[in-house]
């Protein structure tokens, strides 16, 4: 460690550098003066020197009473200056600090032991540090563990006791000691088995060589025996589930440790158990006798309830029959009184008075023609008009007389494509049969849609609905407005609708004539279509809306091109109602199309565009076709 040591001083440097501890000089200034190679390479750091700094700087915790060059001595001392090993922290040359062991003795003659420049004085003070930096670490683990494992036998519910290969004990547990009635202290070094194994339960002597612990000593086997009994301080039976094992250092056996749960509370249950279900066995055979009491009370209450219920019931039901046979005659003979008051009004309607009512209107009609010119155009006026009106009353029995065979089932719906154009003409013709000539203004926008339905029904409804709507009554007399004049014109407009043929009507009176309104509803409701009503605000009237099924028809179907026609000439009369579709003049206008496409809500302004354009009042006279009047598309004057 000198640079220029002797031979002798170069072996004890070499022999103190092979030392496993390291080894410090200090001088009486409390100074480090030479150190061997462990406390250069435990001290050191790179950059810094050891030799030269302060033995307090290296160990704060050091007793500087022992430097010495100290003027305070400790108070006991060894003669030679050495202390036994202290545990304190040491601090490097870069200020880190790890634990050591430190031991230190004087020397009276540094020069003698250990020769060597760089200090003076006769004495130095060796110190031998031992680095405990991993020691701490496994000791501290160490107590940790113990710690862990005192804490556990503390916490464990069961009692854990230790032998020795005695079977003496050397291990209890607090609770080990609490159920065996002793304290933890009084247990230690005595026998197990003739502490608490010492006898059986019937108070019988328990051979130690008999005993699980015995055997666990002997051969190492474990043992667990269920319901072992153990004796308690006090000399009570604890009932207890014993287990023991062998405890090993290697291979060599060095005891046993017993564990036992005490049984004590699981039996206080069971027997707790045994006498609630003793009690709940009695106290359900007595509730089942008095169960069985009341049952037998009830079922003959409820058989004497029940014969009396019977009879009244049996009571009640022949009052019964006997009130509703009576009743069921009685409304057998108003029915039987209502259908031949049907029947009779059936027979007088068509035969009574619709012969009659033919040959008046034929000899009316004779009358009328005046072939010889002896009338007054007067009278010849008043028989036109009666026969007009006999007219009216003929086609108005006809078509209650076929509603009815309609709706009692005599008669069928009968089913052809057709188009509607031509059915809607029909109608019209119709109404204008039933209301009289003159009577009202038609405005008709009817495109052609081919759609399977019963022509003369679907005529017929239409008509009825046309009659109703424009409020003129069965003796041909129309309603006086209060507010003077009145618009007269009956809109009728058409179009498809998805599925459906829509037929929108509207007229100036609201309708709902019980006469007109039962036809049309039952000819709808046999084509399974619907008929609504709906008010229009701020105009008079009503507009309906008929729908029915297009059934087999093809729907829409484009409209031939109108032929030319010559200004100011009378129209054409179209062909019949089955050959209308063909060569019908159209006329398109924007009013009819505008009451077609919007809702009900839009039909006032229809009603108001079409009455605007109605003609001056020209009357047509009938074409020989039957639908000849009322063209598509257009208006007209009944």
């Amino acid at each position: 460690m000198s640079s220029r040591p002797s031979r002798g001083a170069a072996r004890l440097a070499a022999i103190l550098d092979a030392l496993p501890d390291a080894l410090v000089l200090v001088n009486a200034n409390g100074t480090v003066v030479n150190a061997n190679t462990i406390a250069l390479e435990t001290f050191e750091t790179p950059g810094t020197a050891l030799v030269g700094r302060g033995l307090l700087d290296l160990l704060p915790q050091f007793d500087s009473r022992l430097i010495p060059g100290s003027m305070r001595r400790p108070d006991s001392m060894d003669p030679r200056g050495r202390t036994k090993p202290t545990r304190m922290i040491a601090r490097r040359t870069d200020g880190s600090e790890f634990p050591v062991e430190v031991t230190s003795a004087n020397l009276e003659d540094g020069r003698q032991a250990y020769d060597g420049y760089g200090y003076t004085g006769d004495e130095l003070l060796m110190l031998v540090v031992r680095d405990l930096s991993g020691t701490v670490d496994t000791e501290t683990e160490l107590a940790r563990s113990q710690r862990q494992t005192e804490m556990i036998l503390r916490a464990a519910a069961e009692g854990v006791v230790g032998t020795d290969t005695d079977g003496r004990i050397v291990l209890v547990n607090p609770a080990a000691a609490q159920i065996l009635g002793y304290r933890a202290s009084d247990l230690g070094g005595k026998e197990l088995h003739t502490l608490v194994l010492h006898s059986r339960e019937d108070g019988s002597p328990f051979p130690y060589t008999e005993s699980p612990l015995h055997d666990t000593l002997r051969s190492g086997r474990k043992h667990r025996v269920r319901g072992q009994v153990l004796w308690s301080k006090s000399g009570d039976k604890v009932s207890v589930d014993l287990t023991t094992a062998p405890v090993r250092d290697g291979d060599q056996l060095v005891g046993a440790v017993l564990t036992f749960t005490d049984r004590r509370p699981y039996e206080a249950v069971v027997a707790e158990k045994d006498a609630a279900e003793k009690r709940h066995k009695q106290e359900l055979e007595r509730v089942a006798e008095e169960h069985e009491a009341e049952l037998e009370r009830l079922r003959k209450e409820h058989a004497a309830e029940l014969d009396g219920l019977r009879e009244r019931h049996a009571e009640e039901i022949a009052a019964g029959d006997e009130r509703y046979a009576a009743l069921g005659e009685r409304e057998k003979d108003r029915y039987e009184a209502l259908a031949a008051r049907h029947d009779q009004l059936l027979i007088l309607l068509g035969r009574s008075l619709r012969g009659p009512l033919d040959e008046l209107r034929g000899e009316l009609s004779k009358l009328a023609a005046d072939d010889a010119g002896q009338l007054w155009p007067e009278a010849n006026q008043v028989l036109h008009h009666l026969a007009a009106g006999y007219s009216r009353i003929t086609t108005l029995v006809d078509n209650v007389l076929g509603y009815q065979r309609l709706d009692a089932g005599e008669d069928d719906l009968v089913r052809t494509p057709v188009m509607l154009d031509a059915v809607v003409a029909v109608g019209v013709e119709g109404a204008v049969e039933l209301i009289g000539p003159g009577r009202v203004q038609f405005a008709v926008h009817a495109p052609p849609i081919e759609a399977e339905v019963d022509p003369q029904r679907l005529a017929q409804a239409l008509a009825h609905l046309v009659a109703d709507v424009a409020g003129v009554d069965a003796t041909g007399n129309a309603p006086v407005s209060a507010g003077g004049y009145m618009d007269n014109t009956v809109v009728v407009a058409a179009a498809q609708r998805g599925e459906v043929v829509r037929i929108e009507v509207r007229g100036p009176y609201a309708g709902g004539d019980p006469v007109h309104q039962p036809i049309v509803g039952g000819i709808v409701r046999a084509h399974g279509g619907v008929l609504q009503t709906h008010e229009v605000p701020g105009m008079s009237g009503s507009a309906y809306v008929l729908e029915v099924p297009l059934g087999g028809g093809a729907g829409a179907v484009a409209a031939p091109p109108a032929p030319a026609e010559e200004s100011g000439a009378e129209a054409v009369p179209p062909e019949p109602a089955a050959q209308q579709s063909g060569g019908r003049r159209r006329a398109r206008r924007s009013s009819v199309d505008a009451f077609l496409e919007s809702e009900v809500g839009a039909a006032a302004a229809a009603s108001s565009d079409t009455a605007a354009t109605a003609p001056t009042g020209r009357r047509r006279r009938r074409a020989a076709g039957p639908a000849a009047e009322t063209p598509a598309a257009a208006q007209t004057t009944a």
